[in-house]
């Protein structure tokens, strides 16, 4: 009789579920877990009516935790698409989400699921994977209609209990947790008695060693401290190179300020807990501090013995995100320092470093890491490596360019050009010199053309196009016209909207600085010129990234006696940073007035103007950009470079015309 109900219970929820979404259908129609089937997605009555094509990915939830695969569908006629799988052995619950470029279906209030509810897990699947305490926990696939009240969560995790006893250990975290924020009375007493229960269990799971952890987490402390205590040591003694132990001995190691001690106790703890040995679980203290503690490790010995080797012999065993920063403070930082002119650095040092970091940081494309192998789907996870790795996977790129590693250059920068392609200048230069290398002509001219459209070139880009006209017949005196015809109007006269709307009217205090050019400049005999500040110091390397855009600027309107430009030296704290100064700007070949920021008397420090300003127009950093108009007043400021040359030198014209058409 019990299986009998069991049978209805199990077609009343399966057909509840169709009945109220019909977008998915399996065949056969009642499968069971490990039979291959066939999926059926009706995309007609959803975002996805007019897709082209339908990629998916679907989340399984099987023995108590989730399997995430991508699928690829056909196209089936009547906006229907199909795709054979097999279903995992032990599958509860499976949920589909279903996408076509930036387009996805969740399935609004009713996600497109199937239960196997006879198989153990099939109502703690479906009631965790809607309820928002776990969505953390759990994939965050679901649409925010979805989610169901806590009481409701609650629900079906009675239901596990009701026709799956033998879940008891498995779902206790979730349930109580559920009772908990569904009550209003605390709920100490049901937590002591389920966990007394769970704790008499032997060879506790990694997985229930820190579900009880957990759980001891949703009691109120500290009334509850003693019992807290008791189970802890309890854990701990039974479970001394367990979950518990583990996260004591990383909490220990990083608080550990002796150096030489912390590198004992952490071979000692990869001896006692060894990584392989813990993959089934992420535990919070892992989250916060396993990372930083090895960081500091590597770094340390980067720091007191100039020993890289540590950090070098450890990329394979680090996480990705270890991996990660291994190149951006190991080779990106000094790179960018180097190409910046901040500070020269051994470039062949650099590549060796990179020839090691960067492989392995590919390697890690091929699986997902086990913080992430219950949240994201393969190639979910190799898109997002993409995101965070592309900067690295950049420089890596113009490091081979430079060595002439040209092919290799060219994989790099193909890798991450759906990240970068036309949305950043110094891609699309680096992209263009490439294509020119190589003889592919057209393709530099549409590359350029697109660039310049976006907004994203660079003054050597110009060059590049200009040569290319040039070569092609076309004459000097038509350049300008011939590059403004790529530039999209309607996206130039919102930009020029949006500048315009920013625009201020606000009293300035003068200045009087010393120039790079011999003589004293004072704003107060500036009237009825436009004034461009640039504040910005030479170990600033955003400021100089800035520079050929302001050259640019600045060669616009070098033959215009009413717009001046003056670069503000601030900040700068090493003797002799005037002959420096001087020294980059020529070996840039930039035509730049230079002011040198006077010496505040308050700290003793060359930032008299900067501190001033800054104070009286709530700014902080640089570089800092302000125009002052013939009138003397402030009329536009903007902090910061967002690594476009020539929508920098468009923003800084369109403010200087707005201005001399307005005292008309």
């Amino acid at each position: 009789m019990k299986n009998f109900k069991l049978i209805l219970f199990v077609f009343s929820i399966t057909t509840s579920l169709f009945a109220q979404d019909i977008a998915i259908k399996l065949s056969p129609e009642h499968p069971n877990p490990g039979e291959e089937v066939t999926l059926t997605y009706d995309a007609s009555n959803g975002p996805l009516a007019n897709a082209k094509y339908v990629n998916g990915v679907v989340y399984t939830f099987d023995n108590f935790k989730w399997l995430i695969n991508d699928i690829t569908l056909k196209a089936d006629g009547n906006k229907k698409w199909t795709t054979k799988m097999k279903l995992s052995d032990h599958a509860s619950v499976i949920n589909c989400v279903f996408k076509s470029d930036t387009i996805v279906d969740r399935g609004e209030k009713v996600p497109h699921a199937y239960m196997f509810a006879q198989v153990p897990g099939a109502y703690t699947g479906w009631g965790i994977l809607r309820s928002s305490a776990f969505q953390d926990e759990v994939p965050n696939v679901v649409h925010d209609s979805a989610y169901i009240k806590e009481e409701v969560g609650l629900m079906w995790i009675k239901y596990e209990l009701q026709y799956h006893p033998q879940s008891r250990n498995k779902v206790f975290y979730y349930g109580l947790k559920l009772k908990q924020l569904s009550s209003k009375e605390d709920q100490s007493n049901v937590i002591k008695k389920e966990l007394r229960f769970n704790m008499n269990e032997a060879n506790l799971s990694n997985v229930t060693q820190y579900q009880i952890q957990k759980t001891l987490g949703l009691m109120p402390q500290p009334e509850n401290k003693v019992f807290k205590d008791s189970v802890q040591k309890v854990l701990l003694t039974k479970y001394p190179k367990g979950v518990w132990a583990r996260d004591i001995e990383i909490k220990k190691i990083f608080m550990e300020s002796d150096f030489d001690k912390k590198i004992k106790q952490y071979a000692e703890f990869e001896k006692n807990f060894p990584a392989d040995k813990f993959l089934d679980v992420v535990t919070e203290t892992e989250s916060l501090f396993s990372d930083k503690l090895f960081k500091a490790i590597a770094y340390n010995y980067i720091v007191k013995n100039k020993d890289y080797n540590f950090a070098l012999n450890s990329v394979k065993k680090v996480s990705f995100n270890n991996v990660l920063d291994y190149s951006w403070h190991l080779v990106s930082i000094p790179f960018n320092r180097h190409e910046d002119g901040i500070e020269k650095t051994d470039l062949e040092t650099l590549k060796k470093y990179a020839d090691i970091i960067i492989p392995e940081m590919e390697s890690r494309e091929a699986f997902v890491p086990k913080e992430y192998a219950q949240k994201l789907s393969l190639k979910e996870w190799q898109a997002q490596t993409i995101n965070f790795a592309a900067r690295e996977y950049f420089t890596y790129a113009k490091l081979q360019e430079i060595f002439k590693n040209y092919d290799l250059e060219r994989r790099y920068l193909d890798k991450i050009k759906s990240f970068y392609g036309y949305k950043d200048a110094s891609y699309n230069e680096v992209y263009t010199r490439m294509l020119l290398r190589e003889g592919k002509t057209l393709d530099a001219k549409e590359l350029l053309a697109i660039s310049i459209r976006e907004n994203k070139s660079t003054p050597e880009m110009l060059a590049s196009l200009k040569a290319i006209y040039l070569k092609e017949g076309g004459k000097e005196a038509g350049f300008e016209a011939y590059v403004n015809s790529f530039k999209s109007d309607t996206n130039m006269q919102e930009h020029k909207a949006k500048l315009i709307a920013e625009l201020i009217n606000m009293p300035i205090e003068g200045f009087d600085l010393e120039s790079s050019k011999g003589v004293n400049v004072k704003l107060a005999d500036q009237k009825g010129k436009i004034v461009v500040l640039d504040f910005w110091a030479m170990w600033c390397g955003p400021c100089k990234n800035a520079m050929p855009g302001m050259q640019m600027a600045v060669e616009k309107y070098k033959e215009d006696p009413n717009v001046k430009f003056y670069f503000v030296d601030t900040q700068e704290y090493i003797k002799d940073f005037k002959a420096q100064t001087q020294a980059f700007i020529k070996e840039k070949g930039f035509d730049f007035t230079i002011l040198y920021d006077g010496k505040n008397p308050k700290t003793g420090k060359f930032d008299q103007v900067y501190e001033k300003y800054a104070k009286a127009f709530q700014f902080s950093g640089i570089p800092e950009k302000m125009i002052i108009d013939q009138n003397g007043k402030l009329r536009w400021k903007s902090n910061g470079y967002f690594g476009s040359p020539t929508e920098l030198a468009d923003e800084i014209s369109i403010i200087i015309e707005y201005l001399k058409a307005e005292k008309k």
